[in-house]
C-alpha cells in the first residue's frame, strides 16, 4: 500500500521513496501551508521531513470514503520549542491508484500534550 511505503520512506529518511509516493500534481498542506506538485513537495520534504529526520509511530488508521486518516506520534530533529510533547499529528490522505494526490497534516489536539 502506498501509505505504508510513504511511512517507511519517512522513517528511513529516504527522500526518493518519499517523493515517489506522490502524484506529479499532488497537494500537501502542512499546517495551512500548501505545496503543489512534486517539485514544491520535494523542496518542503527535503528540509522539513527528510532533512529533519521526522519519524512516525502509527497510533490509529481510519479509512473513510476511500480516504485514509492516520494519527501518528511524530518526532524528529525539528524545532520543538512550540511543539507539544508528545506530538500526535493527523495525516489525511487521498489516493488515486498507487499515488498520494493529497495529504493534509494537522495537530491532533486530543492526543498531543497541551501547549
Amino acid at each position: 500500500m502506498v501509505i505504508e511505503n510513504f511511512i517507511n520512506a519517512v522513517n528511513q529518511h529516504d527522500g526518493d521513496a518519499f517523493i515517489a509516493a506522490f502524484a506529479k500534481d499532488a497537494l500537501v498542506n502542512d499546517f495551512a501551508r500548501s505545496f503543489w506538485g512534486v517539485d514544491a513537495i520535494k523542496k518542503w520534504s527535503d528540509k522539513e521531513m527528510i532533512g529533519d529526520k521526522v519519524t512516525f509511530e502509527t497510533d490509529e488508521v481510519v479509512e473513510h470514503y476511500d480516504d485514509f486518516i492516520i494519527t501518528a506520534l511524530t518526532d524528529g530533529n525539528y524545532d520543538k520549542s512550540k511543539a507539544p510533547d508528545p506530538t500526535y499529528l493527523d495525516y489525511f490522505f487521498t489516493l488515486r491508484g498507487d499515488k498520494i494526490v493529497k495529504m493534509i497534516v494537522t495537530k491532533n489536539k486530543e492526543k498531543s500534550a497541551k501547549v
